[in-house]
């Protein structure tokens, strides 16, 4: 057996010659290169006649969030309650889970949509403000698209969101 003495400060060459002499790549060659991405954002806002907290409960429910969003959400009974709750979703194709990741009781909702297949990001958040005799309801979706064809399915996302509008706020009356 051969004695060997190392030290704290020789570890780090050792096994980074170690490495090179079994083939393991250096941390530069297991990165990519950085992908650009654009973040397609579709805003919408309408006037709702009725009361801050009908809406809210609406907009929280999951048959309303989906209603504005699109998303099938696994228990079409349940209603968002709190940071970090987690729903099975699916949206087109995609299946999923929806994240709450703001929760302001009676104000805000910000839910996160997690592909199975992690390949963009999405994001969506609903802002509830008193209006008059109403409430004023402000909606932002936000993804990622790399695709060659982001304008056309930002066109087809935007058509699909102004029918959503329209339906959601016939729930809401």
């Amino acid at each position: 057996m051969i004695g060997c003495v190392v030290s704290k400060r020789s570890v780090f060459p050792v096994l980074l010659a170690l490495g090179s002499c079994i083939g393991v790549s250096s941390a530069a060659d297991a990165v990519g290169p950085a992908k650009k991405t654009s973040l397609v954002t579709i805003p919408a806002q309408m006037e709702i006649g009725a009361t801050p907290e009908r809406v809210w409960s609406l907009a929280t429910s999951f048959k309303g969030f989906g209603a504005l969003t699109g998303f099938k959400i696994a228990d079409g009974e349940g209603s968002f309650t709190r940071l970090g709750q987690v729903v099975e979703a699916r949206v087109w194709e995609d299946e999923g889970l929806l994240v709450v990741t703001g929760f302001d009781l009676g104000k805000e909702l910000r839910v996160t949509w997690e592909p199975k297949n992690g390949n963009y990001l999405c994001a969506k958040r609903i802002v509830l403000s008193a209006s008059g005799d109403g409430t004023l309801l402000e909606y932002w979706d936000r993804y990622t698209d790399d695709q060659p064809n982001a304008d056309e399915t930002a066109k087809q996302v935007r058509e699909e969101t102004v029918k959503a509008v329209a339906v959601f706020e016939s729930l809401a009356k």
